[in-house]
């Protein structure tokens, strides 16, 4: 019986931390990686963000290029190409001009030295699909998340259905660009001669107007600067949270304290 009620007490506890890390609103995130050089594999773990750490993410599995900048003689034409840090050999050799697949390879993956670079004064216009349908729930966290090299461009988003047709309101993520955005680390692709900072920023479903997605249509032209991107999706109602440190001893020790209250109350009767 003891044991029984302690249980209960602990159910309560754990209920009400989850509560409050629901209520929060997101702003920002934390990328838990595995990271060695700006030129090899930066590994997205899990993301941290209101204080709940979480690693059910949801990747592009397919891209429709609608329009992109034509490449010509000129090293600096074109818009969106696929590019990976100098010493990391996967998904596959970049291209200057890809294909809607080597777009997909590219953002496909949880390695965040790989990306899209787009061209300063290219353009595009390119449709990109989410292994599964993307909700959004009461969690308190965002549902979208981008990271962009260079921290110096804007990005034109808007959501898609499953027919890929737009829906709800287009938004541009420029706050990669802040300072407070940092992402704790910089990646050195081939495009560039030396590494680069990269920021981050989450998007919520409601800043598009949609209570889900299925894709998403990102957008750029001249005044974008051009972005180099990566976007990974959560799977909103499936998350996997990962308790942090703090927050398992603090759940410990609450818990703890709750057990021998009990015992000495039992000890006195």
């Amino acid at each position: 019986m003891k044991t029984k009620n302690t249980l209960v007490s602990f159910a309560l506890i754990v209920s009400g931390v989850l509560a409050g890390t629901q209520s929060a609103k997101a702003a920002g995130f934390v990328s838990n990686i595995t990271y060695t050089d700006p030129t090899r594999d930066v590994t997205l773990n899990s993301i941290t963000q209101n204080g709940t750490t979480f690693n059910d993410f949801s990747f592009v599995n397919r891209t429709v290029i609608q329009y992109n900048t034509p490449r010509t003689a000129n090293p600096n034409s074109g818009a969106a190409s696929t590019d990976r840090g100098d010493n990391v050999f996967t998904p596959e050799v970049p291209q200057e001009a890809p294909a809607s697949e080597a777009i997909t390879a590219f953002l496909g993956t949880n390695n965040l030295n790989n990306i899209v670079d787009t061209e300063d004064t290219g353009s595009f216009i390119i449709d990109v699909f989410f292994d599964n349908e993307i909700q959004q729930d009461n969690s308190g966290l965002d549902s979208l998340f981008f990271w962009e090299r260079g921290m110096n461009s804007r990005l034109g988003i808007q959501a898609l259905n499953a027919a890929g047709n737009v829906i709800g309101n287009s938004r541009i993520v420029s706050e990669t660009r802040l300072a407070n955005n940092y992402a704790g680390f910089q990646i050195n692709t081939s495009e560039i001669s030396s590494a680069q900072n990269v920021g981050s920023w989450g998007v919520n479903l409601n800043e598009l107007g949609v209570g889900r997605l299925s894709g998403l249509r990102l957008t750029a032209d001249a005044s974008f600067n051009g972005p180099d991107f990566k976007v990974i999706a959560r799977n909103g109602g499936r998350t996997t949270r990962v308790p942090e440190p703090t927050t398992i001893l603090a759940l410990g020790a609450v818990a703890g304290m709750t057990f021998l209250r009990r015992r000495q109350s039992v000890l006195q009767k």
